[in-house]
C-alpha cells in the first residue's frame, strides 16, 4: 500500500511531479523525434541529390578527360606528321605512323589522309589508297578535332580525327585512330560513382554501359514517371517533391529511383560523341538510410528521456521529501497515533508550513476542548428548553381551546342565537294574542313555526359551513365571491363587488377568519341595515400577504356606543381581527349607512 501511495500522484506530490517530467520527457521525444524525422529525410535527400549530381559530374569529367587525351594524342601525331604529309612521301609517313602506333597501345588502328581523302598511310595495309572523303569523320576531321562512334560489325569503337596543318596553317590532310570498345568498359570499371551506379547512353539513347539488366535497353522507354509523385510511399518524406532540377524520380523496374544526368554543356568530347552520362540509386536505399538514422535518434532522444525522466524523479523526491515528513505527521495524527505536527528543521517554505499547521492543530484541539465544554453546557440548556416547549406546548393547546370555543360561540351567537331570539319574540306576540286577540293567533303560529324552521336551516347551515372549508378549496376570492352572489339571490339587496385577482392566492387560516368574518356583516347587514344596495371591496395590498376588506351598505346604521350588554357581534369581530393580526374600523351613525372595514398588514419578512 505504501508503495502504491509513492507512485500515485493523487496521493504524492513528489509522483505527481515525476509523472509529470516523465511526461514532459516523454512528449519531447515525441515532438522532437517527429520534427527530426522530417529534417533527416530532407537533409538525407539534399544530401544525396548532391551526392548524385557530384558523382555524374565526377563520372563526366572523367569520361571526358579520357577521351579528350586520347584526341590530344591524335592531334599531337597530326602535328608530328604534318610535314611529311605535306611533302608527300608516303614511306617515310607509314613508317613514322608505325612507329606512333606501337608506342600508343590505346589505338587499334591509324590512318593518314590527303586533303582528298585519300589514305595515304595506315596500320592496315588494306585501306592504303582507300577515299574516305564520304565518311562524316573525315569531313570533321578537316575542320576540327573530332571523335564519333563507330560501328562494325561485330564490333564497337571510338573514332578520333585531328587535322594535319601545314607551317601555314592550312589544311593538308587527317590522322584517324580508333579506341577499342574495350578501352572505354575498362575505364568505366575505374570510375566509381558512388552512392549509386552510373551508366553511359549513347546518341541514339541506347545504354551502352551500366547494370546488365539495361544494356542495349531503351533508355527513354525503360523510364517511366512515378505520376502522380508520392514521396512519403517512396519512403523520402513529405518534402522529396522539391528536388533540385537535374534530379528526377523515375521508375525502372518498377521500382522508383533517383537520376542524376550529367550537365550537356560540359565535356566537349562527350558532346562531340553524343554520349549522356546519367547516375541512379534506389529510393529503398536512401529511405533505409534514413529510417535507420531515425532509429538511431529515436534510441539516444528515448535514453536522454530516461536519463531525465530518473534525475527529474529524484530531484522531485529530494524536493517533495520535507513535505512528505509532514504528510506523514499529519496521517499520525488522523490516526491517533500522534498529537502534534512533526516540523522538519529549517526555514524554508516546508519548514514554515509544519510550524504553522502544527500551531492550527493545537489551536484546533484547545477549541475542541472549549467545544466539547460547551456542547455540555448546551445540552443542559436543551433539557431546560425542552421543557419549557413542554409548557408552552400545553398553554397553546389550552389556547387553541379556548380560541375554539370563543369560535363556537360567535357562530351560536350568529346562528342559534339569533333564531332563539326570533323564537323568543313570537312566543311573546303569541301569548299578548292569546289574551286579547285569539282570532289572530293561527296567523301567528304559522309566522312562529316558519321563524323556527329558518332558524334550523340557519344552525345546519353553520354547522355544514363549520364542517367546510371554501377559502382553502377555491381561495379566498373566489370564494368571497360565491358568498355575495348568494347573499344577493336570496336577500334581493343589490349587491356589488370589487375583488382582485391577487386575492385567489390567500387560503390560509387569516384568510379564512376574513371570510367567516365577511359572512357575519353580510349577516348582519341582512338582519338590522334595512339597505338596498352593499359594497363589498377586498383588495391585495403590493406586500407579501397583505389584504383590505371593506362592507359598506346604505342602511340605518347605528351608533356603536349604544350597543348593550348581552350583543357580542362587534365583540366577536374586534376578537377575529385581534387573531389574525387585522385592524377593524366602523364608520357608522343613525340613518347613515355602516362602513367596516378590515386591514390585515403583512407578515415580516
Amino acid at each position: 500500500m505504501f508503495a502504491v501511495q509513492r507512485i500515485d500522484p493523487r496521493r504524492s506530490v513528489g509522483a505527481a511531479i515525476a509523472w509529470l517530467v516523465i511526461a514532459l520527457s516523454i512528449s519531447l521525444v515525441i515532438a522532437a523525434n517527429l520534427w527530426l524525422r522530417g529534417f533527416v529525410r530532407q537533409t538525407l535527400l539534399e544530401q544525396h541529390s548532391q551526392r548524385l549530381e557530384n558523382a555524374v559530374d565526377h563520372v563526366g569529367a572523367e569520361l571526358d578527360t579520357a577521351v579528350s587525351l586520347r584526341l590530344q594524342s591524335v592531334s599531337t601525331v597530326a602535328a608530328m606528321l604534318s610535314d611529311k604529309v605535306e611533302r608527300s612521301d608516303p614511306q617515310v609517313l607509314q613508317q613514322t605512323l608505325s612507329a606512333v602506333f606501337r608506342e600508343v597501345p590505346d589505338f587499334t588502328w591509324m590512318a593518314v589522309t590527303d586533303a582528298n581523302g585519300d589514305i595515304v598511310a595506315a596500320t592496315d595495309p588494306v585501306v592504303l589508297g582507300s577515299n574516305v572523303y564520304q565518311y562524316a569523320w573525315i569531313s570533321q576531321g578537316l575542320d576540327i578535332a573530332w571523335a564519333e562512334e563507330g560501328v562494325m560489325p561485330g564490333a564497337r569503337f571510338v573514332k578520333l580525327t585531328a587535322p594535319v596543318r601545314n607551317a601555314d596553317g592550312a589544311i593538308v590532310g587527317v590522322v584517324a585512330a580508333r579506341l577499342a570498345w574495350n578501352w572505354v568498359e575498362k575505364l568505366a570499371g575505374s570510375i566509381s560513382a558512388k552512392p549509386g551506379e552510373w551508366l553511359l547512353v549513347d546518341r541514339d539513347g541506347v545504354v551502352r554501359l551500366g547494370p546488365t539488366p539495361l544494356l542495349g535497353q531503351d533508355w527513354k522507354s525503360r523510364l517511366s514517371p512515378v505520376t502522380p509523385f508520392d514521396p512519403t510511399v517512396a519512403g523520402l518524406g513529405p518534402d522529396a517533391s522539391d528536388l533540385p532540377p537535374r534530379i528526377l524520380v523515375r521508375r525502372l523496374g518498377g521500382q522508383p529511383y533517383l537520376l542524376a544526368t550529367a550537365d550537356a554543356t560540359r565535356g566537349e568530347a562527350l558532346q562531340k560523341l553524343g554520349w549522356t552520362i546519367v547516375v541512379i540509386q534506389p529510393v529503398a536505399s536512401v529511405a533505409a538510410i534514413a529510417t535507420d538514422i531515425e532509429w538511431r535518434i529515436t534510441a539516444t532522444l528515448m535514453l536522454l528521456a530516461a536519463i531525465a525522466a530518473v534525475v527529474g524523479v529524484s530531484i522531485a523526491r529530494r524536493l517533495t521529501r520535507r513535505v512528505s515528513v509532514i504528510a506523514r505527521s499529519a496521517d499520525a495524527v488522523l490516526a491517533g497515533s500522534a498529537h502534534q505536527i512533526e516540523v522538519p528543521p529549517g526555514f524554508d517554505e516546508a519548514a514554515r508550513m509544519g510550524t504553522a499547521l502544527n500551531r492550527l492543530l493545537v489551536e484546533l484541539q484547545r477549541e475542541r476542548d472549549e467545544l466539547r465544554s460547551l456542547n455540555a453546557e448546551l445540552d443542559l440548556r436543551v433539557a431546560q428548553r425542552t421543557d419549557e416547549i413542554r409548557r408552552l406546548a400545553l398553554d397553546a393547546r389550552d389556547a387553541a381551546v379556548v380560541r375554539e370555543r370563543l369560535r363556537l360561540a360567535r357562530d351560536l351567537h350568529d346562528t342559534l342565537a339569533h333564531s332563539m331570539m326570533a323564537m323568543l319574540t313570537e312566543i311573546r306576540v303569541l301569548k299578548r294574542l292569546a289574551s286579547t286577540q285569539p282570532a289572530e293567533l293561527p296567523d301567528e303560529l304559522v309566522r312562529a313555526e316558519q321563524a323556527a324552521r329558518e332558524g334550523l336551516q340557519e344552525a345546519r347551515l353553520a354547522i355544514a359551513q363549520m364542517r367546510s372549508s371554501p377559502v382553502r378549496d377555491i381561495g379566498l376570492g373566489a370564494a368571497v365571491a360565491e358568498l355575495v352572489k348568494a347573499f344577493g339571490e336570496r336577500t334581493g339587496i343589490a349587491v356589488r363587488l370589487s375583488c382582485d385577482d391577487e386575492t385567489g392566492r390567500f387560503a390560509g387560516e387569516p384568510a379564512e377568519t376574513l371570510f367567516r368574518m365577511t359572512e357575519e356583516l353580510l349577516r348582519n347587514v341582512e338582519r338590522h341595515a334595512d339597505a338596498t344596495q352593499v359594497n363589498v371591496t377586498l383588495r391585495a395590498s403590493q406586500a407579501r400577504d397583505g389584504l383590505t376588506l371593506s362592507v359598506a351598505d346604505d342602511g340605518i346604521g347605528f351608533d356603536p356606543q349604544a350597543v348593550g350588554a348581552g350583543h357580542y357581534g362587534l365583540l366577536g369581530l374586534r376578537e377575529q381581527a385581534e387573531v389574525i393580526g387585522a385592524s377593524l374600523s366602523i364608520a357608522t351613525g343613525p340613518q347613515c349607512g355602516t362602513d367596516i372595514r378590515l386591514t390585515l398588514a403583512p407578515s415580516p419578512a
